[in-house]
């Protein structure tokens, strides 16, 4: 079982090291593509500007003789004279968070954008800068607002799959403006002189965010920093939900028609092999057969081994050694007889003796010495013996 589980860990660190690899190349192709599309843009404006610095030059110089330009001619970039493309129109580049975060910063961020439909706005920057209108949509993807009114509205050179019979290609659409363009205008009271009027608010921070876990839905208020005042959200009309003939009633969906039960399983074995890939490499919950199975391959498998290597070749000296090693593993270890008990004895009772008269120690060494003989010889009359009995000598 632990090769399986290993199995499954290996295949886990592959994919998720594949996964890894494709998330980053997909990121380097986005990124690639987003920095071509900028690049594209960027000399679309720049060759429109050129053009009508030119086109003015020639305008003051020649006057009356000066060349018509609205006529049927496209630009190296695919567009017509007055007109620019759809993407430049409404701002169709792909943004980072890094990037959405400082569009929006006034406005307390992308992930708690303090702006809404209906909101009142002014224009900043741009050809239209000091305009007043009201915010019709809000597309949080690049972080760019649609305007009510005939603000922002430009000439935009419609794809050919887009048009329909009779339309022509060059169409009036209304373009989007950066959040960072704009600012919220809202009504405050003075309070020293009492008066309200229109206020230009530079900059919003969410306040106190909550999240209500059955509709997953954040609800927060903004205010403005400094003098602390909250800024109330628009109204807006409830959403109304028209009830058509192929709606579920809610009769039929509150219905209970699966009541749990202990005495059998909620869904049949064979279904289970069907969401559960039985011989997936990912599997970590198995039967006990199969476990058992695996335990038994895995034993049979160590002892095949074990016996493939005690039928392996041996030198004479190795044989030897086995068979001695096997005979002490018999024999035990040696057990001192009672006759050296006494020996050793009187030798340990004769140094004390020796200590505390101050004999001198060459005395006392040779009596170990006597000792030591005497074991020696005892040790070599029980191998003897035992020879005599059957035994081996001991190595």
């Amino acid at each position: 079982m632990d090769k399986i589980l290993r199995r499954v860990r290996m295949a886990e660190r592959q994919v998720s090291r594949r996964a890894k690899r494709r998330e980053e190349i997909a990121h380097a192709i986005e990124k690639r593509g987003r920095l071509r599309t900028v690049r594209n843009m960027k000399e679309q404006a720049g060759y429109e500007l050129n053009t009508a610095i030119k086109a003015r030059h020639e305008d003051l110089e020649l006057g009356p003789l000066a060349p018509r330009r609205d006529v049927s001619k496209m630009d190296p970039f695919g567009n017509y004279w007055g007109s620019i493309s759809t993407e430049r129109a409404l701002l169709q580049v792909t943004l980072t968070k890094e990037q959405r975060d400082a569009r929006a910063a006034w406005a307390g961020g992308s992930q708690y954008l303090c702006l809404a439909p209906t909101d009142r706005v002014v224009i900043t920057e741009g050809p239209y800068k000091g305009k007043i209108s009201t915010i019709a949509e809000i597309n949080k993807d690049n972080m760019t607002v649609e305007l009510d009114g005939n603000l922002a509205i430009t000439n935009a050179k419609i794809p050919p799959y887009m048009l329909q019979e009779g339309q022509k290609s060059v169409q009036q659409i209304k373009g989007r403006i950066p959040i960072s363009a704009i600012r919220l205008v809202h009504p405050l009271t003075d309070p020293v002189t009492g008066v309200t009027r229109d206020v230009i608010i530079r900059e919003l921070k969410p306040v106190g965010i909550t999240h209500d876990r059955p509709t997953r839905k954040v609800f927060f208020g903004r205010m403005v920093p400094g003098p602390n005042v909250r800024i109330p959200w628009p109204k807006r009309a409830p959403r109304e939900w028209p009830d058509h003939p192929v709606d579920t009633l809610r009769l039929e969906v509150e219905e209970r028609t699966f009541v749990p039960t202990l005495l059998r399983p909620p869904v049949p074995e064979k279904v289970l092999d069907e969401l559960r890939n039985k011989y997936s490499k990912f599997r970590t919950r198995h039967t006990p057969e199969y476990v058992a199975e695996v335990e038994a391959r895995e034993t049979e498998k160590k002892a095949r081994q074990k016996g493939a290597r005690a039928g392996e070749m041996l030198l004479p000296v190795q044989e030897y050694n086995r068979k001695m090693r096997e005979v002490r593993r018999q024999r035990g270890q040696p057990v001192l007889s009672e006759e050296m008990l006494e020996r050793i004895g009187d030798v340990i009772a004769s140094n004390k003796m020796a200590r505390s008269q101050g004999s001198a120690a060459p005395a006392a060494e040779a009596e170990v010495d006597k000792v030591q003989k005497a074991v020696e010889e005892l040790s070599i009359g029980r191998d003897e013996q035992a020879t005599t009995d059957g035994e081996p000598p001991r190595a």
